[in-house]
């Protein structure tokens, strides 16, 4: 019975970071990206494939009707075709796509038509993980699936499903929210065709920490699991890395050694990648990294500075979240902004030692260098800016593509431009 229930208790946990963990990526990165993609008239819907697995939590499946139409009902302004109501009410029956679902009515109200559709992978119909389409195969288990174009459910795993909804897809953009490790070992196969898509791709990978050392362990001992591995991971480093004590966790040196490997197969076709740490409250003014990590990877800068924000704004919430109720609230407020005014005055100093140091033309190319080396601790405004500032200070000048507007007045000024694609950057020497 105890085992049983520690059991329940750790499902329940997991259950509650799955649902965190899709209402963030959703509220906060999808929809930056979704703006992002919706600047480019060629860009009118996109996709969240979601097979991440687990349950959603029960008192969030007992919504009641009218708070769900609340919540998911576009405004009469965003009624623009019976095919959009269509959408919001397929969407609508499961808690996990309702979120989605008011997603898509903001977006539509917001200004130019753009869909929003959300597919999610309930796991294979037979309730079991060991059947897969076979490569050589022309009849395979896809024929057979139906994929809601307008987004749904989808009974099957990735690995069943990834053909069908691929042509489902065609040409939209979308977010790939996969578990490789779970419920069965991916094969390489099954993410080498996001790979190969021209449209726009994002994959946020989940790893487990305990799947993988879980995985890691029965390598050792079942030739079967470490062909398995072998496949994902294209390289048997994992052999030296796998721990010889049935007990004892991975250590963090391990674990990251795993990631990148997996990361470095991927990197080879999403030059821009992170391995995302994912935080958690542990007790009252107290954030930890819980046992999961988020593997990011894009082709798209306006990508990667959608979930550089979302993960910046993340930490941050979560931790003055932890500190908000405590009797001394407004101490802990206060060293949070000291903290972050004495961050933001090393990413200054950082920013023009960088620009000096590579005389950096382009200033999205070199915002893009700091995110990648700070990823999630400074937001794109704070680096824009920085980068306002030194113009300000004369520390760097900038060759603007159009005439800088002029004030209507003496007294009245204009706020400083942030440096776009056509402007050139020139760093002069210290002074």
């Amino acid at each position: 019975m105890a085992a049983r229930a520690g059991t329940r208790a750790r499902s329940v946990r997991q259950g509650d970071l799955l649902t965190s963990l899709r209402l963030w990526l959703q509220e906060e990165y999808l929809a930056g990206y979704c703006r992002a993609l919706r600047q480019n008239p060629l860009y009118r819907r996109c996709y969240w494939i979601d097979a991440l697995g687990g349950e959603p939590e029960r008192g969030k499946q007992a919504t009641s009707s009218s708070e769900a139409e609340t919540e998911s009902e576009p405004s009469p302004s965003a009624r623009q075709s019976s095919r959009g109501r269509r959408s919001t009410q397929v969407q609508r029956q499961h808690p996990w796509l309702q979120s989605l679902s008011a997603l898509h009515a903001r977006l539509l109200a917001e200004g130019r038509s753009f869909a929003l559709y959300g597919l999610l992978l309930t796991g294979s119909v037979s309730g079991r993980s060991t059947s897969r389409p076979s490569p050589s195969s022309s009849s395979t288990p896809t024929t057979a699936l139906t994929i809601p174009r307008e987004g749904g459910l989808v009974t099957a795993t990735w690995p069943e499903a990834a053909t069908a909804i691929l042509q489902v897809l065609d040409q939209a953009p979308a977010v790939f929210a996969l578990n490789p490790l779970a419920p069965a070992l991916f094969r390489y196969e099954d993410l080498e065709p996001l790979a190969q898509r021209a449209a726009p791709t994002e994959l946020c990978l989940l790893i487990m920490h305990r799947q993988l050392e879980s995985r890691l362990r029965a390598a050792r001992r079942l030739e079967q699991q470490a062909t398995a591995l072998l496949n994902l991971l294209r390289s048997d480093r994992w052999r030296a890395l796998a721990p010889r004590d049935e007990v004892a966790p991975l250590s963090p040196e391990t674990l990251a050694e795993l990631l990148d490997l997996l990361l470095s197969q991927i990197q080879r076709h999403f030059p821009l990648t992170q391995r995302i740490a994912l935080p958690r409250a542990s007790g009252p003014a107290h954030i930890e990294a819980a046992p999961y990590t988020l593997l990011f990877a894009t082709r798209r800068q306006d990508s990667l500075l959608a979930m550089n924000d979302a993960v910046c704004s993340y930490w941050r919430r979560l931790e003055e979240q932890s500190q908000a109720d405590l009797l001394g609230s407004v101490w802990f407020q206060a060293r949070r902004e000291e903290r972050l005014a004495t961050a933001r005055e090393q990413l200054y100093q950082r920013t023009l030692q960088t620009g000096r140091a590579l005389r950096s033309r382009r200033w999205p190319d070199l915002r893009q260098q700091l995110i990648s080396s700070t990823f999630g601790q400074f937001t794109q405004a704070e680096h824009d800016a920085i980068i306002q500032r030194l113009l300000r200070e004369g520390l760097v000048r900038c060759e603007w593509r159009r005439p800088r507007p002029t004030p209507p007045s003496a007294e009245a000024e204009v706020s400083e431009p942030v440096p776009g694609p056509d402007d050139v950057l020139t760093w002069p020497g210290p002074r």
